[in-house]
């Protein structure tokens, strides 16, 4: 299986198993091959061998002997090399109702899974099931290859970023190529591909008439360095092997575990959804791994545009393989787009980072309307912190009565967000003036943070960037990594006319804290204007959508946003947000953000919604309607939408796995 970004791969209609007979004839006998060592997976695999390496607590073995005896397997032989006494002891001779039969690979150091299959040639007399002993997989893997009259191949749609072999099929559902990974070439097309999940039915009559023999020739004439997927490569370019048929098994989890990445990415997935989304609150990123849909975090999806990402394959090399500029060099490339003075800014590594800065070192009171972003409030004690609540219902901000607040509290710094988030509600560029002047005799600092100002209907027009020189205690805050949709680049800056301010903040970043990547983009983004403001039109029309489809919904009271995202609140009195949100992710795959944690009254009924592209909102509208009907329960997940668009295709197959 794999990670997953809009990635679907639910079963391919010209890819479902093919009808068979009456009754697809009984298989008895299972071969795995476990003779591998599983080097990525040190230190786990320093004592056992990779096979042992558990995944939910069953090692990936014992997982594979349950299936196999679910499905009425009653032998199974197992090709064993590194650390096989290991296996013999934690295994023994039987498993449940399974006899277990032993093949030593003396040579599996030296030697690949095509001398694994050798060794054990004297078991290829009858029909069998073949897997390799790395794939964690749901007994309903092998269920959908026996219900093959003949020959079968457990394969699902190709999906980045997959390495290893694929094959491509037939309207026949019959293989008719196998590309193995080191064939496919950065033009090979794998629209149509699908891949191999090392897991096959062969029948007897193949295994005699085809593999044997070419599996002898293979191994006399010194190839033992192959995969044993060659042999069938082989066949099929050759016709000799024309009905051999490709069985899409993404309805059902399963994944190929070859390093550590991988076993992170298989523990997740055999987790329940439950554990998944408990699991997932604690990730704060890297979401794209685990193949669901995030309209939690909020970024600007229709930005960067492909052939800017082109620019960053082309010097890849470079960017990571040398040290990147120091800050004067990057204020200066940020100042290229803003239009801002270099010596007015200070580049981050993400906005978060600067808040940090400036509540370590800068604040000592604060006041800030909420909810609010809770990054401000986390950056600062309890003691020093004035909570100025906005009304709830409109959650407007009155400048006036805000000001008044911070200065009666007497406040050294005051925050406002503008867009707020997660209330998606603007405040004026008059009123932020006006909130400066008022604030500037009592040497009150005012931030603002802009990070969602190009969203807003006002759009950059609404900034306060501008006149900074006129204000000396207007600082602005801005993350790029939302506005631009670079959320992994980390990217954010803090412009003031306070020199004082600017140099100090400076002197508390290291001196690279900038990557390579983050500095090529903002090299680059200065020829993609355009594009960036087409993408913010589509970004204000997407979520201006969302809005008037969310307010259609009963249970759900949205307020309309000058964001990309939504503030909504549960109508319903003993509706809980924490509640709706989870049933989101585990009944239809999509996360979203509950408010429960936000300074707010009734903080517990209040859900923020990013928006996505429109087809995204759709489904999720649909997915909210059907949780906000208590009445009409959405069903359970099947297991084709638990695979949907993520973890349902091994990361890689041309691994040394088995000999």
């Amino acid at each position: 299986m794999v990670d997953l970004a809009p990635r679907s791969l639910m079963p391919h209609t010209n890819s479902q198993p093919t009808t068979a007979g009456p009754q697809a004839p009984a298989v008895r006998r299972a071969v795995i091959l476990a003779a591998g060592k599983g080097t990525r997976l040190q230190p786990l695999t320093a004592n056992v061998p990779k096979c042992l390496v558990e995944v939910g607590g069953v090692p990936l073995l014992e997982r594979a002997l349950r299936a196999l005896a679910s499905q009425g397997v009653a032998e199974v032989v197992i090709v064993i090399g590194y650390g096989g006494d290991v296996i013999r002891d934690r295994i023994g001779s039987d498993f449940g109702n399974v006899a277990i039969r032993y093949v030593d690979a003396p040579d599996f150091a030296t030697t690949n899974n095509i001398r694994s299959l050798w060794d054990a040639r004297d078991y290829l007399d009858q029909d069998i099931l073949l897997l390799e002993a790395d794939v964690a997989f749901d007994a309903e893997v092998i269920t959908a290859l026996l219900r093959e009259p003949g020959s079968s191949a457990a394969v699902a749609p190709y999906q980045r970023p997959l390495s290893g072999t694929v094959v491509h099929h037939n309207e026949r559902n019959q293989v008719t190529s196998f590309t193995l990974g080191a064939e496919q070439g950065p033009t090979f097309d794998l629209a149509t591909a699908l891949k191999t999940v090392n897991i096959y039915l062969l029948r007897e009559a193949l295994l005699r008439d085809e593999l044997l023999p070419r599996l002898c020739r293979a191994v006399e004439a010194g190839h033992v360095d192959r995969y044993y997927e060659t042999i069938l490569q082989q066949a099929v370019a050759e016709d000799a092997l024309t009905t051999l048929a490709a069985v899409d098994v993404s309805a059902s989890r399963w994944y190929e575990v070859d390093d550590h990445r991988d076993l992170d990415a298989a523990e997740f997935l055999f987790q329940d959804r439950d554990a998944q989304y408990d699991r997932i609150q604690q990730l704060h990123g890297s979401y794209w791994r685990y193949g669901f849909t995030d309209h939690s975090y909020l970024y600007n999806m229709h930005f960067p545009p492909p052939e800017m990402l082109e620019v960053f394959r082309d010097d890849l090399h470079e960017v990571v393989t040398n040290y990147p500029v120091g800050q004067n060099e990057v204020a200066r490339l940020t100042a290229d787009w803003t239009g801002a003075d270099p010596d007015n800014l200070a580049i981050a590594n993400g906005a978060a980072e600067l808040i940090k800065i400036l509540g370590n070192q800068f604040m000592q009171r604060m006041t800030i309307p909420t909810p609010s972003f809770n990054e401000y409030e986390a950056v600062i004690p309890a003691a020093g912190l004035n909570r100025f609540p906005l009304t709830p219902g409109t959650f407007e901000l009155d400048v006036d009565a805000f000001a008044e607040s911070a200065i009666q509290w007497q406040s050294d710094t005051a925050i406002v967000v503008t867009p707020n988030n997660p209330t998606a509600l603007s405040v004026s560029r008059e009123d932020i003036l006006r909130l400066a002047r008022r604030l500037e005799p009592h040497n009150c600092r005012l931030i603002v943070d802009e990070s969602f100002i190009e969203f807003a209907r006002a759009g950059s027009a609404g900034s306060v960037e501008d006149v900074i020189e006129q204000h000396p205690n207007l600082v602005v805050i801005k993350s790029l990594s939302k506005v631009f949709g670079i959320a992994g680049l980390r990217i954010g800056y803090l412009l003031s006319a306070d020199r004082d301010l600017i140099d100090a903040v400076r002197a508390a970043l290291p001196i690279w804290n900038i990557n390579g990547l983050a500095e090529e983009f903002l090299r680059t983004v200065g020829r993609y204007r355009a594009a960036f403001a087409a993408s913010c039109d589509l970004t204000r029309s997407a979520a201006a959508q969302l809005y008037e489809d969310l307010r259609a919904l009963p249970g759900i009271d949205p307020i309309e946003p000058d964001a990309n995202f939504i503030l909504a609140r549960l109508t319903n009195p003993l509706a809980s947000a924490p509640e709706v949100a989870r049933r989101l992710y585990i009944e239809h795959n999509i996360l979203i953000k509950d408010c429960a944690a936000k300074s707010m009254p009734e903080a517990a009924r209040y859900l923020r919604i990013a928006s996505r592209t429109p087809e995204e909102n759709r489904v999720l509208v649909e997915a909210l309607a059907a949780v906000l009907q208590p009445a009409r329960p959405a069903p359970a997940l099947t297991p084709a939408q638990l695979t949907d668009h993520s973890l349902s295709a091994p990361t890689g197959c041309q691994q040394i796995t088995c000999t």
